[in-house]
């Protein structure tokens, strides 16, 4: 019985908050009607006391002329409608969901109808006074009702004033929005969600509010507003998130509000199970909104906010670590996936490489969180993603020199990363696995190099030398070598004199890169090739010089086998097509052993 009465109250709350035009209407006209009964029922006490305050006996009431009532009424009613009109009219040009919020209103639904409830109070009473002898009506009505409209109208004219501002229109659309997040834990709630419509109703309610978000985001061109935006729908999704443990599990089905929102209407049944599941069909609208929010910006050269809708979706991330709601994790990985692939086809068409820059910023700050929460299998994601889009960018930076940039800040993100596991003491067989990814960055696969500039991949040089340097300080030494290993391939394309030298200049970049940098970036002058590590150069040309003897000198011995056996069969006067055809292939790998030797 209990719940059946808690399933109806929920239900009328729901219908209340569906129709308020209605409800506020029937209550302004309940309240008038009740006080006007209450204060004709009380009116010889009233009297009584009014006339040994002020003076003022029932003789002087019998005189009140209410004549001029309809006028004075009609004057207060043209003034504030006027205004409301005037005002939601201009302001609906420049925030298009004002209107949706005014009609929610309860403070200006329910003045806006005693206005117009009390005027027809009084144009009845003013009509009917003498057959219906109440002049309790009449004090009621023009001492009470007449003077407090009166006095709330120019407070509510200031009310709309502000009401219409677009960041006070922002501000109310999220606190409604928190407001439901919030009455969702409510076990009346809980229970009333037996019925399908509640959960519908609800489910609705918070999308909605996502849509309107987006409408507004999209339409509003001041900045500012555009920020507290962004800033509103990421506090909303991690308000939800921290709340959603409390929720009835009936809240989370893939409802027909769901199915016919147009943001899963093209999910199949699998999709909504799966939805249902891991119950984020909230935070997988608010993504894809982010997400188309975060390419119109992109695409419009408004850098700042499409960085910071990545950074409101890698705090999402973080907070999702915290709360140890790894579901989110994919959706979230997904999102940022897809942000490096549409900046990357942006970076390409436009030679334009800064949503690449902020956006490596942001999704770093996601892979630190997972050594923070020690999710090794995240982190090793992580990094395959972070070398997968560098080959991408690698490939796409012949056409576009400005891109090879972006592969050094991919590198440096990676770089800081492995130093913080090494500080960590993780496990070396994970060390030396993200490392070798780290090794892969500047080396997209089946890539031909042969006349590929070889300075390009320079950055990417100094950062593995500095984590080298890293590795020496702290004596991991088998790390360093493994570096020294992959820096030793580019003798395929030097010989050594000019080998060493490009080496040398990596060396003194390193040595004169200070943490700042001369000149300012959309991520202040922070110098990434700054390695506070250089007193270790000298260690790591050790370590290089003795990895490059060796591997000269096995190259030395593999070449004198190889011109043994050419020799040996040049030496033959008459040769069948076998042998000239394996004379040819020996020639071949002595001419090309070099570069073979070093990359394989």
């Amino acid at each position: 019985m209990n719940n059946q009465i808690t399933i109806l109250f929920a239900n009328v709350i729901s219908i209340i908050n569906k129709h308020r035009l209605f409800a506020s209407l029937l209550i302004v006209f309940i309240g008038i009607i009740c006080s006007d009964i209450l204060f004709h029922y009380f009116y010889p006490e009233i009297i009584l006391q009014i006339e040994y305050l002020f003076g003022l006996g029932k003789e002087t009431h019998d005189a009140v002329d209410l004549t001029f009532a309809p006028e004075i009424w009609g004057g207060v009613l043209a003034t504030v409608l006027g205004t409301l009109i005037i005002v939601i009219a201009i302001a609906a040009e420049s925030t298009p969901k004002l209107m949706d919020l005014f009609v929610k209103d309860w403070v200006s639904l329910l003045f806006i109808w005693f206005l117009i409830i009390a005027s027809i109070h009084a144009s009845i009473i003013m009509y009917y006074f003498g057959p219906m002898e109440r002049l309790s009506s009449v004090i009621l009505n023009t001492y009470l009702y007449l003077p407090i409209s009166s006095m709330l109208s120019l407070p509510y004219i200031f009310y709309i004033l502000l009401y219409s501002k677009t960041d006070n229109v922002i501000k109310k659309l999220y606190s409604l929005n928190i407001d439901d997040i919030n009455r969702l834990k409510n076990k009346s709630i809980h229970v009333a969600m037996r019925d399908k419509k509640v959960v519908e109703h609800y489910q609705y309610q918070l999308m909605s509010t996502i849509d309107q978000f987006d409408d507004l985001l999209e339409y509003i061109s001041f900045k500012e507003a555009q920020t507290e935006i962004i800033r509103s729908v990421g506090d909303t999704v991690r308000a939800y998130m921290k709340n959603k443990e409390l929720y009835v599990s009936n809240f989370f089905s893939a409802t027909d509000t769901i199915r016919n929102n147009p943001t899963f209407r093209t999910y199949i049944e699998h999709q909504y199970k799966d939805l249902e599941e891991r119950k984020t069909f909230y935070e997988v609208k608010s993504f894809k909104m982010m997400g188309n929010a975060y390419i119109r910006k992109m695409e419009t050269g408004e850098y700042e906010l499409a960085s910071l809708i990545a950074s409101e979706i890698s705090s999402i991330g973080l907070l999702t670590l915290k709360l140890n709601q790894e579901s989110l994790i994919t959706d979230i990985n997904i999102r940022f996936n897809t942000f490096m692939r549409f900046a990357i086809k942006h970076a390409v068409r436009n030679n334009e490489p800064r949503n690449l820059y902020n956006l490596a910023f942001h999704y770093s700050a996601l892979l630190k969180g997972y050594v923070d929460h020690n999710k090794t299998d995240l982190l090793k994601q992580g990094y395959f993603y972070f070398k997968f889009y560098s080959n991408e960018i690698y490939k796409q930076a012949a056409n576009n020199p400005s891109l090879y940039f972006i592969v050094d800040v991919l590198t440096t993100e990676l770089k800081k990363i492995s130093i913080l596991i090494s500080e960590n003491d993780w496990d070396n067989e994970l060390q030396e696995h993200l490392l070798k990814e780290i090794l892969q960055l500047d080396n997209p696969p089946d890539y031909p190099k042969e006349d590929l500039d070889q300075s390009v991949n320079n950055g990417v040089r100094v950062l593995q030398i500095g984590l080298a340097l890293h590795y020496i300080k702290i004596n991991k030494l088998d790390f360093a070598e493994t570096i020294v290993s992959d820096v030793l391939d580019d003798l395929a394309y030097f010989d050594n004199k000019t080998y060493l030298n490009l080496m040398e200049g990596l060396y003194n970049r390193i040595r004169f890169s200070g943490p700042t940098f001369w000149e300012d970036t959309d991520r202040g002058n922070t110098n990434i090739y700054y390695s506070p590590d250089s007193d270790k150069i000298d260690d790591f040309k050790k370590i290089l010089s003795n990895q490059m003897k060796a591997r000269l000198a096995k190259l030395d011995r593999d070449v004198q086998f190889l011109r043994l056996e050419l020799d040996k069969l040049k030496s033959k006067k008459d040769h069948t097509p076998d042998e000239k055809e394996k004379i040819n292939e020996l020639e071949t790998k002595i001419n090309t052993r070099r570069k073979t030797f070093f990359l394989n």
